[in-house]
């Protein structure tokens, strides 16, 4: 009878081998279909990740941009004050006060003026009005600045207004 048992084991056994067999087999394809879709998940939350990034910045850019341009629109119309305070500033004590005052608060915003008189003409920075004999003086070079142009965060805002020295050709 012991053979008849180990007979009926032999079988049964094989086949629960089998069903073990194709059952881990199932469970190893379910295992990589998982981490297939974990890859893929991962994937796209970095992507997104990025993209968050990205537009976060953006969006820090362009605040950044619109304060920058806010400044810059208030300044330019603060400049034809700036300008008749510094006129009214050679003649009256107070005036030249309040100008200094005005002047150094719209420095601090980054206001500096543009250099022009005694330098060579530069069209980026500076708009010629007119030409003027001027013996003495090199030829293309700023002898008289009409109005006072200025830069705001290095980038101009108003042109210096000059008259160019223009040498006689006679």
């Amino acid at each position: 009878m012991a053979k008849e048992n180990s007979n009926q084991d032999t079988p049964g056994s094989e086949t629960a081998e089998k069903d073990l067999g194709n059952e881990v087999d199932d469970l190893k394809r379910q295992l990589l279909e998982a981490e297939s879709l974990a890859d893929e998940r991962l994937d796209q939350l970095k992507r997104c990740r990025a993209e968050l990034d990205n537009a976060l910045k953006i969006a820090a850019r362009e605040k950044e941009d619109h304060v920058r341009h806010a400044s810059e629109r208030i300044v330019s119309r603060i400049l034809c004050v700036l300008d008749s305070l510094e006129q009214a500033s050679k003649h009256d004590e107070g005036a030249k006060v309040l100008y200094q005052q005005l002047f150094d608060v719209l420095k601090g915003e980054g206001l500096v003026p543009i250099e022009a008189k005694g330098l060579k003409f530069d069209p980026y920075r500076h708009e010629a009005l007119m030409q003027v004999q001027a013996d003495g003086i090199e030829d293309g070079v700023v002898c008289d600045e009409i109005q006072r142009g200025y830069l705001l965060n290095s980038r101009v805002i108003r042109f210096s207004k000059v008259a160019v020295a223009k040498r006689d050709k006679c």
